[in-house]
């Protein structure tokens, strides 16, 4: 259920489609195992922090290299993160590098959703090669959660000839992990996977070869499956209440790692009191919301539910109380002009949705709404050039299981997700201080604090969570784990 890719390169991709695609092609440093919920050393032989978390020292295991035979080295770590943090580049997971030292150096000050400026800087200071297979990242400040978000496929490495050009590459992936491309790869066409016999790492997947293909309708994609074209399909928003009976026996569920929004753009000054936030936020009933959505439960935080540090009340604006909406949107001076909710038009259920939303709006605010809707990417490019005129929804899961994953790339300000062109330089501040506490407990009551400032200020009002269901051909059984969801790549065979 995405539009076709147009490339891919996860130090370039923060989407589902193409970091689905990346966990075929890629393989990270370390990762979650999905038995234990530890962290499981993949492409790392043993990573380290020094007293205070602050300098990392990183080993990889010798004897692997990428699809094109290329051994891989900790230059091919060093470069591609440089390539990454370069901020003219442009790329996706620039912001990632924000807490390593000489950041800056690479990323001038610009104004708000424009592209830096290329420096004569062209690497950061607190990356260093050591040996061919040790390098050491030096953070501006102490961040105990470091070594967990190492297994962010966003720092997957290049090898040398991809570097040199990335373009030329952009639909000729090299990858290091378990998979690499079959066939050569068009616009619009499905992406065909063989297993790559080179790699070494942890949690072989079993299939030979996998084909991946783009459904835009979910609709479409279901009924696929239901005609036995596809072996594996998530359920769409709009058979929720019908798959089990679609597909008895055909079907998993599991209890989804994130959260959902309704996305409120800072860089509209209608949207600037925070009470008129809160009006939005109380005149939302989450619990039919939900109800309209399927398996899904009202959220009344941040993070989800799932995270170490999660508080099911965190919020306090996020009752459904239409009499206090509607005093604080009086208290706000009221709101000038419709209010316009943006929807995915490839959703079966974007436009539903929308209207929903805006009924309660225009019933319990008195406001008037509108609907545009676009292309899920058409609104993204929109936002991210500050360009997008009004509401749109959004969702979150994390890369890494820290609660810290929904608060930096969402909320800081310089966060690769701030969906909202939010900045506030106090919770900046929280968050450092959270980065830089080494007892993990301390540092969730720290990010707590910064949760609260956010859910203050407003810029995303929690909607929901969501189970998420999942069908499956009789040939396979995919796992199935409460630490990392739903998987059809590591998929055992009957």
């Amino acid at each position: 259920a995405a539009d076709p890719l147009e490339y891919i390169n996860p130090l370039n991709e923060n989407g589902s489609p193409g970091i689905q695609l990346a966990m075929a092609i890629f393989a990270p440093l370390v990762t979650t195992d999905p038995n234990t919920g530890k962290l499981l050393n993949v492409m790392a032989d043993s990573v380290t922090p020094d007293k205070i978390s602050q300098t990392w020292t990183i080993k990889l295991k010798p004897g692997n290299t990428f699809q094109n035979g290329q051994p891989l080295t900790a230059k091919d770590y060093v470069d591609s993160w440089n390539l990454t943090a370069q901020g003219s580049n442009a790329w996706k997971n620039n912001g990632f590098f924000s807490k390593v030292e000489g950041y800056e150096a690479l990323n001038p000050e610009t104004p708000d959703g424009a592209t830096p400026k290329p420096t004569s800087v062209k690497a950061l200071s607190g990356l260093k090669q050591v040996d061919d297979l040790t390098f050491t990242v030096k953070l501006k400040v102490p961040f105990s959660q470091f070594g967990l978000t190492l297994q962010y496929l966003g720092l997957a490495p290049l090898p040398e000839e991809v570097r040199k050009d990335p373009d030329a590459y952009k639909r000729k992936p090299i990858g290091n992990g378990p998979y690499k491309l079959a066939a050569e790869w068009n616009a619009g066409d499905d992406i065909k996977l063989a297993k790559w016999d080179g790699y070494k790492g942890a949690l072989v997947p079993e299939a030979d070869s996998i084909t991946y293909r783009f459904i835009p309708n979910a609709d479409t994609a279901y009924n696929e499956f239901l005609a036995g074209n596809i072996d594996f399909v998530d359920v769409p928003s709009t058979k929720v209440k019908s798959f089990k009976d679609d597909a008895p026996d055909k079907w998993v569920t599991s209890i989804s790692s994130g959260a959902n929004y309704l996305t409120l753009p800072a860089w509209d000054p209608r949207f600037k009191n925070p009470k008129l936030r809160h009006a939005f936020s109380m005149a939302i009933d989450r619990k039919a919301f939900a109800d309209l959505i399927g398996l899904s439960e009202p959220a009344k935080a941040l993070v989800a539910p799932d995270m170490d540090g999660y508080r099911a009340d965190a919020c306090k604006y996020c009752d459904f109380d239409p009499a206090k909406a509607k005093q604080l949107l009086a208290e706000a001076g009221g709101f000038s002009g419709p209010v316009n909710i943006n929807y995915n038009t490839t959703s079966a259920t974007g436009q539903i949705n929308a209207e929903a939303i805006g009924n309660m709006i225009r019933q319990n605010l008195g406001l008037e709404v509108k609907y545009t809707g676009k292309q899920g990417s058409e609104i993204t490019e929109l936002a991210d050039t500050r360009k997008l005129d009004g509401l749109r929804f959004s969702g979150w899961g994390h890369d890494y299981p820290s609660i810290e994953d929904y608060l930096t790339p969402m909320f800081k300000s310089n966060g690769d997700a701030n969906f909202s062109g939010y900045n506030n330089p106090a919770l900046d501040a929280v968050l450092a201080k959270g980065d830089a506490e080494p007892d993990p407990e301390k540092a969730i009551k720290l990010y707590q604090q910064a949760e609260d400032i956010a859910l203050e200020d407003m810029p995303l009002i929690p909607l929901f969570t969501k189970s998420n269901a999942y069908l499956h051909s009789d040939k396979i059984e995919p796992r199935v784990s409460k630490y990392v969801g739903v998987s059809a790549l590591w998929a055992t065979f009957k």
